[in-house]
C-alpha cells in the first residue's frame, strides 16, 4: 500500500474523532456501578493478540481514609473491544473511560502502526478525545504503567501533572490523541509522540517523560533524545518555557538562561525557482545561574551571553533538522504544512514525494535572544583565588 493510500485510509479510520470530540454527549452510568480508568498500556501479548492493562481509581484509600490509591487489570485478545468488555468479569464493574488520562504505547505495538489500535478508542463514545498519548521507552508499555511508587496514587495521574507542567522543561512534546489524529491527516508534517520512561528515586519506581518518537504516518520508526527534541520544539513553535544552558559545572561559562518567552517563523521561499525554508526565532530570557566569573551585569557582558546562546540554538536545530532530514526523512517540523498553506501551486508538485523532497529541503535558521532581566543585581560571586 503506498503512503498516500495509507493517509487516506487512516484518515477515514480516525475522521470520527472530531465528531465526538465536538458532540459531548455521553451515555449516562451511575458512578457507584462502574469502575474509573486512570490510565492505558497497550502490548503485544502471545499468538499475536493485543494486551491491554488498565490501570483504575480505588477509592479504598492507600496511605488513609482521604487518599486515593490504583489497581490493575491486563487481559489479552484479538481486538480492544473485545478485551474491553470481557474486563468487566476481572473488575466486577462495566469500566468508565471519560477520565483517563493517559495511553501508553509499546514501542512494539507503535512500530507496527498505531492508528489501529487507538480505532476502537476513537470511535467509542464513553471516551474522550483529550487524553494523552505516549510510547514506553521501556520494553514493555506495562511496565512503565506498573511504576507507582510509594504514594499508591495512580501512575497516570502523575504522567498528567507531569505533561501539564513539561512547559518549564521543554524536552517532550504534548500530544493528545485528537492531535495525534489531526497530524496524520494533515499533509507536510509527521507525528511525534513523547517517550515514556520507568525510574528509580529512593527505591521507589515511577515514571520519567523525556525525548520523542518519530513516526511515518502513524508508524514509529525511532527515537530523539530530550536535548534534541527541545530544538525540535523550537522549529516547531512549541517552546512556552525551559532552560538555555551554556557550559556546565566546570565547563564555562556555566550559565543558565529561563526562557520566558519564544516565537517560532518558519517561511516558505522561492530562491531560484527552488522552495527553501527560513527559520527565524526570537527568545526572550533572564539570567538565573552563573556558576564562573562571567560579567552578565553590564550591557556588553549581557550582549557576549546572547550571542553565544544565539550560536547554540543555531547549531542545534541544525543538528535537529539534520536528523530529521538524513536520520528519518520525516517532516516533523511542519515545513509541508507552511508550503502547503503559502504556496499551494508549488506543494501541489512536491506533496507525492514529500519525504524525498524534505530530505533535500534547504534549510536556513537564525536565533535571535534577548535577556531582559536577571534573577539578581549583584555581581558573580568571585573566590579568593578569583580576586587574587
Amino acid at each position: 500500500m503506498t503512503k498516500r493510500a495509507r493517509v487516506k485510509r487512516l484518515a477515514a479510520m480516525l475522521c470520527s474523532l472530531t465528531v465526538f470530540t465536538l458532540s459531548g454527549c455521553w451515555n449516562y452510568r451511575k458512578v457507584d456501578k462502574m469502575t474509573t480508568v486512570a490510565g492505558i498500556a497497550i502490548d503485544k501479548g502471545e499468538d499475536g493478540q493485543i494486551k491491554l492493562t488498565v490501570e483504575m481509581v480505588d477509592g479504598s484509600g492507600g496511605q488513609d481514609a482521604m487518599s486515593v490509591g490504583s489497581s490493575r487489570i491486563s487481559l489479552s485478545g484479538k481486538t480492544m473491544f473485545d478485551i474491553v468488555r470481557r474486563m468487566i468479569t476481572e473488575s466486577g464493574n462495566r469500566l468508565y473511560w471519560a477520565h483517563a488520562k493517559s495511553i501508553i504505547l509499546s514501542e512494539e505495538i507503535a512500530r507496527d502502526g498505531a492508528a489501529k489500535i487507538i480505532d476502537w478508542y476513537v470511535r467509542d463514545s464513553e471516551t474522550r478525545a483529550d487524553i494523552h498519548i505516549l510510547v514506553s521507552g521501556e520494553e514493555t508499555a506495562e511496565e512503565v504503567l506498573s511504576s507507582d511508587g510509594n504514594s499508591g496514587e495512580p501512575l497516570s495521574y502523575k504522567i498528567d501533572d507531569i505533561l501539564k507542567n513539561e512547559n518549564s522543561v521543554s524536552n517532550s512534546p504534548v500530544i493528545e490523541i485528537f492531535d495525534f489524529a489531526d497530524t496524520i491527516n494533515t499533509p507536510g508534517i509527521s507525528s511525534l509522540l513523547p517517550m515514556v520512561y520507568s525510574s528509580e528515586n529512593k527505591e521507589a519506581k515511577t515514571a520519567s517523560i523525556r525525548g520523542s518518537a518519530v513516526f511515518d504516518i502513524d508508524r514509529m520508526l525511532g527515537r530523539i533524545d530530550a536535548p534534541k527534541t527541545k530544538f525540535v520544539l523550537y522549529l516547531r513553535d512549541e517552546i512556552k518555557g525551559g532552560i538555555l544552558t551554556l557550559g556546565g559545572y566546570n565547563q564555562p561559562p556555566g550559565i543558565s538562561l529561563e526562557i520566558f518567552k519564544n516565537k517560532t517563523k518558519v517561511e516558505p521561499v522561492l530562491v531560484d525557482g527552488q522552495v527553501e525554508i527560513r527559520v527565524k526565532t526570537r527568545t526572550v530570557t533572564a539570567v538565573d545561574e552563573v556558576q564562573e566569573n562571567v560579567d552578565y551585569y553590564t550591557a556588553k557582558g549581557r550582549a557576549e551571553i546572547e550571542r553565544m546562546a544565539e550560536d547554540m540554538l543555531v547549531k542545534g536545530m541544525e543538528n535537529a533538522i539534520e536528523i530529521a532530514q538524513k536520520r528519518y526523512k520525516q517532516d516533523i517540523f511542519g515545513f509541508g504544512d507552511r508550503i502547503h498553506k503559502k504556496m499551494p501551486k508549488a506543494w501541489k508538485s512536491l506533496e507525492p514525494d514529500w519525504d524525498e523532497e524534505f530530505s533535500r529541503l534547504k534549510v536556513s535558521v537564525q536565533a535571535k535572544v534577548e535577556i531582559k532581566r536577571t534573577a539578581s543585581t549583584k555581581k558573580p560571586i568571585k573566590t579568593e583565588e578569583e580576586e587574587s
